[in-house]
């Protein structure tokens, strides 16, 4: 479906309503690719993350998501933050919590996460004492076991270094493959191109293009895009 998630004329007001957050009258994305959304600090990428999870209440406009989904227990959307926040328990009760709340006919069993994120040796560590890339695998590990459709990552490997970088795009590259559509924000431009097949840039909360990542990265129609390929700061 190319227009699987669709945003019609979504506007999001600053606090004080002098300006607007977000301001973006048309996006669509399929409900096959990889879509990267990626654009400087404070474009609005993460607002447009939480609006879609429904974190945040836009100021107009509308979201809606096409549902193909059979199973009642299957969410459509989760989300992982790119500061993650758990229950005050082990990263092993964190994991126990979310599966007993999203119940489904797969049966996962909660060794069978901390074997997938590698967190057996954490198991019964408290998740906030954990290190940042431990703390990012387990949160993109309670993103996924909510059988959700749709998966929004937050910048998923922001503290994480290049072993887990290398393990985090391995399990997104999975459920992709799986059949769960993923919505990624990065600043990261490499990562872009590994995972991504689609790509939108946002700009001071307006996005300026999206199209085919080759495209993106060979033949933007912005200078805004070129500037920030070239690692321009844009202000």
């Amino acid at each position: 479906m190319k227009d699987f998630i669709k945003i019609k004329n979504l506007i999001l007001f600053s606090s004080k309503g002098e300006r607007n957050l977000i301001d973006i009258p048309n996006l669509q994305f399929d409900s096959k690719s990889i879509s990267v959304i990626i654009g400087p600090n404070g474009a609005g990428k993460s607002l447009l993350l939480n609006i879609i999870q429904g974190l945040i209440l836009p100021s107009a406009g509308t979201i809606k998501i096409k549902s193909s989904i059979k199973d009642k227990s299957c969410k459509k959307v989760s989300i992982m933050m790119q500061k993650p926040s758990f229950l005050r328990r082990t990263t092993e009760q964190n994991i126990q919590f979310v599966l007993e709340l999203n119940k489904d006919k797969r049966k996962v069993s909660y060794l069978d996460v901390l074997e997938r994120f590698d967190l057996i040796a954490q198991r019964k560590i408290l998740a906030n004492k954990l290190s940042g890339g431990e703390k990012q695998r387990l949160a993109l590990g309670l993103a996924i076991i909510t059988n959700s459709k749709i998966l929004l990552l937050d910048e998923p490997t922001a503290n994480a270094d290049p072993r887990t970088t290398l393990k985090i795009e391995k399990i997104i590259k999975e459920e992709a493959i799986a059949g769960k559509k993923i919505l990624l924000v990065t600043h990261n431009i490499p990562q872009a191109k590994r995972l991504g097949q689609d790509i939108a840039f946002i700009h001071r909360g307006k996005v300026l293009e999206h199209c085919d990542k080759a495209v993106f990265l060979n033949h933007p129609k912005v200078k805004e895009i070129n500037q920030f390929l070239e690692g321009e700061i844009l202000i």
